[in-house]
């Protein structure tokens, strides 16, 4: 009888950490129509008196993902994909299941401007010869039942460029100076919903808004849609004085 009751301590104490690693992140992750996303990179670390523990998988053609087996504690997850924000997470696992499915955001937009030449008395207008096209074909209908794959983009092209003034003031008093505005580019291309970021000077930053209210692209299109993307400018004003 002892001899039993000894296994059957040494089979529970064997089984004791192997249920403790039970602890299960799964979802599906989707972009911003709706869409599934295969082949999204999901990483998960968590760090310990031992050191770093990291997992990793990629979504499948359903846009699915599950890591499992993993240890209590609280890990940090990641998902990314070209084009798209990465999306994080902290979620605390005590043995249990737990279910993130996120909806990745279009990345955000770079542009970059110089502005070196003497002050002009008015913007810099500039057109490309790039039709904008409004007549967007949409994608075709999905059967009830079937998965909608998603994550092409075309990112925007800018059709129309205006180029800001060195205002007098500032070449008056040899400010110069980076200033740093974001918005976002609506589903029929202009821009809109101005937010100053970073600015050394009111007139610098007055004169950049002006310019960056004026720009034009032509859509972002997600799936072939038109769709809203965030833009940040970055105007960097070097007069020679």
């Amino acid at each position: 009888m002892t001899r039993i009751t000894l296994c059957l301590a040494l089979m529970l104490g064997v089984a004791g950490p192997a249920a403790a690693q039970s602890g299960r992140v799964y979802g599906v992750v989707a972009d911003e129509s709706g869409a599934v996303l295969p082949a999204v990179e999901v990483r998960a670390a968590m760090r310990d008196a031992t050191g770093e523990t990291t997992r990793s998988v990629v979504t499948d053609a359903k846009g699915a993902y599950s890591l499992d087996n993993l240890a209590p504690g609280t890990w940090a997850f990641s998902m990314s994909l070209p084009g798209f924000d990465t999306a994080t997470q902290r979620v605390t696992l005590q043995g249990d299941s737990q279910q993130w499915s996120p909806t990745l955001q279009l990345g955000m937009i770079q542009e970059t401007v110089s502005i070196t030449t003497a002050p002009a008395e008015a913007p810099v207008r500039r057109e490309s010869p790039i039709p904008f096209s409004a007549a967007i074909t949409p994608p075709p209908a999905v059967a009830p039942g079937v998965v909608r794959v998603g994550g092409s983009i075309k990112p925007p092209r800018k059709i129309v460029d205006v180029r800001p003034i060195y205002p007098p003031e500032a070449v008056a008093q040899g400010v110069n100076g980076v200033v740093i505005l974001r918005a976002v580019i609506g589903a029929d291309g202009f821009v809109r919903d101005i937010t100053p970021v970073r600015s050394p000077d009111d007139a610098l930053m007055t004169s950049a808004i002006s310019a960056f209210n004026g720009w034009q692209f032509t859509p972002t299109l997600l799936n072939g849609v038109p769709t809203e993307t965030r833009i940040t400018a970055t105007f960097n004003f070097q007069g020679s004085f």
